[in-house]
């Protein structure tokens, strides 16, 4: 199977053959016989297989036209699979009438973000993701306060999910072989914090950290009264000068809700 397909670098195509890996996959999306699960990227089906065979039903994304005959083929053995042949971006989400579904997906490292996103946009859907990403993009997703890491996308993700970096996998189990390893990131939709105006908190975030060098109060200083940023800062325990990658998470969010109010 492996020989005879023509891989797109454009579309990120790297696909994964081994069973073994492939089925330690879907046990770190804890996919469970009465789930149902959604894949963003089917490739040749090597992981759509599997997850059908778990899942109670499988709705599967995959943009390239080339690849119809493997997935219709799968489609044939597995009745409880439904594949859509278009660009995962471009989808409405609330016409595939989830409720509390899965994301088990090994998703193209060049349009990672944008997917990661567009989930977001569409969290209450879902009550997990499991994504196959980039290693260093894993581990800025997952970064904690004062390291080089963290960032705007550790901020605003940790803010509304669990996120934690499942399992590690080498460039080695890949066909074809991308140039760096990849990480298996989960995210668990949590209720730590009521973020009502979530995309004004995203703002503030991308404010907070738009030049790393400098210090919070003047990443923000044209937004806020100085005086009040000051006092925010102190109020929270923070020196004035803190630039944003020393600020945990849930002080980003009181420091949000405070210059808000």
């Amino acid at each position: 199977m492996e020989q005879k397909i023509n891989y797109k670098k454009s579309l990120g195509q790297n696909f994964i053959y081994d069973i073994n890996l492939l089925n330690a996959i879907v046990s770190d999306g804890e996919v469970e016989a009465t789930d149902t699960v959604l894949e963003i990227g089917a490739g040749v089906g090597s992981l759509t297989k599997v997850l059908c065979q778990r899942a109670h039903k499988v709705i599967s994304f995959e943009i390239d036209k080339n690849l119809i005959p493997y997935l219709e083929n799968l489609k044939q053995k597995y009745k409880n699979l439904t594949l859509h042949y278009q660009d995962f971006m471009l989808a409405d989400i609330q016409s595939l009438n989830l409720h509390n579904a899965r994301v088990v997906a090994n998703i193209p490292y060049y349009i990672t973000t944008p997917i990661i996103f567009k989930l977001i946009d569409n969290i209450n859907y879902f009550k997990s993701i499991l994504v196959l990403i980039q290693k260093e993009v894993a581990e800025r997703f997952s970064a904690k306060p004062k390291t080089k890491d963290y960032g705007i996308t550790s901020v605003i993700l940790q803010s509304i999910f669990d996120v934690r970096i499942t399992r590690i996998i080498k460039k080695e189990c890949f066909t074809p072989s991308p140039k760096v390893d990849s990480a298996l990131i989960k995210l668990v939709p949590h209720n730590k914090y009521s973020i009502e105006d979530f995309d004004g908190f995203k703002k503030f975030v991308q404010n907070a950290f738009s030049m790393r060098r400098k210090t919070l109060i003047n990443n923000l200083k044209l937004l806020y009264d100085k005086a009040q940023l000051e006092n925010a800062l102190t109020k929270l325990n923070y020196n004035i000068n803190v630039r944003p990658e020393e600020i945990s998470v849930e002080d980003f969010i009181k420091l949000y809700f405070y210059l808000k109010n």
